[in-house]
């Protein structure tokens, strides 16, 4: 045998594999999901999708929050709080509340949202539309019935989907449906940051499960699952054909939906212009330095002074750090001085309050001799400091600075 007839069967016994392979993915959908799962069939173009429907009244109250209170809020707002200026233009009531479960949360081409749920406000009801895929067989035609679902709407509302939930379809709806939707340009409310900016340093940390059970108050039943344990309950699934699992996914995914409406509701109250609300000490830290960074400094006081009124002395100093600096800038040296002696006697070996009062006394009053030993006690704090650069730069920067205000100090007493 040649090498030409070699290569013409193994091409031959590779178009074989590949043929098999087409045939096995296109296999039909368990059967019994329609069972376990109390979803319809949807016809598309490209065949069938399976969708799970569910509706809420207006009035239906998730944790501490009911839906509706959601209507008490402007977009132009949400357009300033979501840092997304192109929110301004879309109707809160007119959000996609968009949460996916995946076979995995590594990313790239493999990765596949076989649950995608989309909450929508209604008339007087809120609507959850799941899309579930059945088989992987079965990708191009859920898209395009969940691109039928939102063609009628413009911005999203997620939490980190941003950097995964959209990207991730924007991803899908070009391989799997073999078109460009630039879902990433829409206008997004991520809650994920403004989350961040809340409860970073009061909470364990800022996953939505976690936030859910300290700030929302909702308690998931025994139907819910873990977020890691889904995309192996998939597997299993398209592996063993009973979809029972899947009902604790599809409520898991749905139980997400409702939290974020409630959390946009949270995190928009949290950040009211009108008047700086009741808040935990960290909530007030972070908001307060979001209205610094916008430059509204009324505001951005009052939420620092909130900062200042707990017992976590820890988080105390950082407040005091950041006010102290916004009231600098704003040339109320004499409001700060307080501030800056109330963070050395909070963090003793931090030479920053000392360097502050140093340059206060030495250019604002003209004391020489208090400067100088704010100076020497920023020499102090920083001996505790182990050895490397940043010690050396600052300590170089202090020397410099002493006998800067010693010259001044013998020529305004020679001799």
């Amino acid at each position: 045998m040649d090498d030409r007839e070699k290569l013409r069967r193994r091409l031959s016994r590779l178009g074989k594999r590949k043929s098999a392979h087409k045939s096995s993915s296109r296999r039909k959908p368990h059967s019994n999901v329609r069972a376990d799962l109390p979803g319809e069939e949807i016809e598309t173009s490209a065949g069938k999708a399976f969708r799970i429907q569910a509706a809420y009244p207006i009035d239906y109250r998730h944790g501490g929050r009911k839906l509706a209170e959601l209507s008490g809020f402007q977009s132009e707002f949400a357009a300033k709080v979501a840092q997304d200026p192109s929110l301004d233009q879309v109707e809160l009531a007119d959000l996609v509340f968009l949460d996916t479960e995946t076979t995995g949360l590594a990313g790239g081409a493999g990765t596949i949202a076989f649950l995608v749920g989309i909450g929508v406000f209604s008339e007087d009801r809120f609507e959850i539309h799941q899309y579930f895929l059945r088989d992987p067989g079965e990708e191009r035609s859920m898209l395009l019935a969940l691109e039928q679902d939102l063609s009628s709407r413009a911005a999203f509302v997620t939490f980190n989907g941003r950097a995964f939930d959209v990207p991730l379809l924007e991803m899908r709806f070009n391989l799997g449906a073999r078109k460009r939707w630039p879902l990433s340009k829409w206008p997004h409310f991520d809650l994920l940051y403004p989350s961040r900016r809340l409860w970073r340093r009061t909470l364990p940390n800022c996953r939505l499960g976690t936030i859910e059970m300290h700030v929302l108050n909702v308690e998931r039943t025994d139907e819910d699952v873990p977020g890691a344990l889904i995309p192996g309950m998939y597997l299993d699934y398209l592996r063993s054909g009973d979809a029972s699992g899947m009902r604790k996914v599809v409520y898991h995914n749905a139980v997400d939906i409702l939290s974020l409406v409630g959390l946009t509701a949270e995190i928009l109250q949290r950040h009211d212009e009108g008047e700086v609300p009741v808040l935990e000490p960290g909530e007030a830290l972070g908001l307060a330095r979001w209205h610094q960074g916008a430059g509204r400094g009324e505001l951005a006081r009052q939420a620092y002074r909130a900062a200042l009124q707990g017992d976590d002395h820890e988080l105390e100093a950082e407040a005091l750090r950041h006010y102290t600096l916004q009231l600098k800038r704003e040339d109320r040296r004499d409001e700060a001085l307080t501030g800056w002696e109330r963070w050395h006697e909070l963090a003793p070996e931090d030479p920053r309050p000392c360097i502050e009062l140093a340059m206060y006394y030495e250019w604002h009053k003209r004391d020489y001799a208090r400067a100088r030993q704010w100076a020497q006690e920023g020499l102090l704090c920083l001996s505790h400091w182990s050895k490397g650069w940043r010690r050396e730069q600052m300590w170089e920067q202090i020397e410099h600075r002493l006998r800067r205000i010693s010259a001044k100090l013998e020529s305004e007493y020679p001799g």
